[in-house]
């Protein structure tokens, strides 16, 4: 968001110069502060629209090439990362998404992953990265599979942008695969990691509805219990934090009641 030059992108690549590699940047900003390249391979879409997943959905829409990767302006890749993610698409071919490994800046690996590939299914969904995730892109505008807006930051239910693109893939009867195969660093911290925050109870909550419907009710005092337990929220705030929980399922309803969410789904 509101770039005005391409610094940003040295030291995504410390191996090498940006240019060598195919760029789309998609610059949320305001129209006295465009972002401009001079380089063939960094092309660029200065967007005045805000939310996360609308930035992806411009990017995916304006996307040349066979493999996509979703990048972040905060992140490290890896030297022959790129050579690591053609590798897995010739030996899998039937697998329209692939998804790879994150290390952190302590060099440690950002999460528990298996060490052995495999398919991926819904309930994995959820612990998957953005910046992990590749895919055919031809797989994807075949089957009309985009990033839904309601979700991610900037939307209204700000998270779980991937969780629900990578399930679009998924009902499209399209193939999803884990490969231990590390590419890319981040910082240990995310966004997602914000437990204690209204804005991530929000989101969940009305995610729960979303996949589970009436049983969500029962999953907003599973989640409470949970946070409580681990001392992500006191006592005290229990009552805030519940009426916050099914303010987000009330929400998410009326999306279904105006028809808005039949997009994405």
């Amino acid at each position: 968001m509101n770039r005005s030059n391409l610094d940003f992108l040295i030291p995504m690549f410390s191996f090498a110069h940006f240019s060598e590699f195919q760029i789309l940047i998609i610059n949320q900003t305001t129209a006295e502060n465009l972002l401009i390249s001079d380089f063939s391979n960094i092309r660029i879409i200065n967007s005045y629209e805000k939310g996360l997943s609308k930035s992806r959905n411009l990017a995916l829409k304006n996307a040349i090439g066979k493999i996509i990767l979703i990048a972040d302006d905060d992140v490290q890749y890896l030297r022959d990362f790129d050579k690591k993610i053609i590798e897995a698409y010739n030996q899998n071919e039937t697998a329209t998404a692939i998804c790879f490994q994150t290390k952190t800046t302590e060099n440690k690996h950002y999460r528990s992953y298996k060490t052995n590939k495999f398919w991926l299914k819904e309930k994995d969904f959820i612990w998957i990265l953005s910046i992990e995730i590749t895919f055919r892109l031809n797989d994807l505008k075949q089957n009309n599979i985009v990033f839904n807006e309601h979700f991610g930051l900037g939307a209204k239910f700000q998270d779980a942008e991937s969780l629900y693109f990578l399930r679009r893939i998924n009902y499209n009867n399209l193939k999803v695969l884990f490969v231990p195969e590390t590419i890319v660093i981040h910082e240990k911290f995310s966004s997602s990691d914000e437990l204690n925050s209204d804005r991530w109870l929000y989101a969940k909550t009305a995610g729960f509805y979303k996949r589970n419907q009436t049983i969500s009710y029962f999953l907003v005092f599973k989640i409470l219990f949970f946070l409580l337990r681990k001392k992500f929220i006191s006592f005290n705030e229990i009552q805030h934090k519940l009426k916050v929980g099914l303010k987000g399922i009330s929400d998410y309803k009326k999306l279904l009641k105006n028809n808005s969410e039949h997009l994405y789904d």
